[in-house]
């Protein structure tokens, strides 16, 4: 249903159009995918720059009807992500809102073990795809990141508390 991520460079990602066909529905799932890669790069570079206890982990649901991914999708895969799919809850293909909620929340609550850097594929941390391992493209992200950040970071207030 989600095609794989399509690398780019960052500056190339953060416009709109980074992909073929950009209107279409295959570049917005492909947008998607490229995303949740983008944070995985993201939380391993988080991971080697935050202090020690403070972890940063991803977290995968797995396949979850009835969240609205397909609201915009057309008349036919939108019925079936709200009548059909959501059957797939009863099979080890997918959780349910209430399944994949509790997963996160183990996570968030240390229940689930996952250092810092961690893949949690729903109740277990995991390891990602080879692509997601990638320590140059989680460094540009990083760095793009910043740069795209610096002129809102300079404008906001400090708390007096720091």
């Amino acid at each position: 249903m989600v095609p794989g991520p399509l690398w780019k460079y960052p500056d190339v990602l953060a416009r709109t159009g980074a992909f073929p066909r950009a209107h279409t529905t295959a570049a917005g799932r492909t947008a998607y995918s490229t995303s949740k890669l983008a944070t995985i790069y993201l939380v391993h570079e988080y991971a080697r720059r935050l202090p020690a206890g403070i972890d940063a982990v991803t977290y995968n649901p797995g396949f979850v009807p009835g969240t609205g991914l397909a609201r915009n999708a057309g008349p036919l895969s939108r019925f079936a992500m709200r009548r059909v799919l959501p059957l797939m809850a009863l099979t080890p293909f997918a959780n349910s809102r209430g399944v994949a909620g509790r997963h996160l929340a183990d996570v968030v609550l240390g229940a689930t073990e996952a250092p810092t850097g961690s893949y949690v594929d729903r109740g277990s941390a995991a390891r990602s795809s080879e692509e997601s391992y990638d320590p140059q493209r989680e460094r540009e992200l990083w760095d793009a990141a910043e740069r795209f950040t610096a002129a809102h970071t300079r404008s906001v207030p400090q708390s007096p508390c720091r």
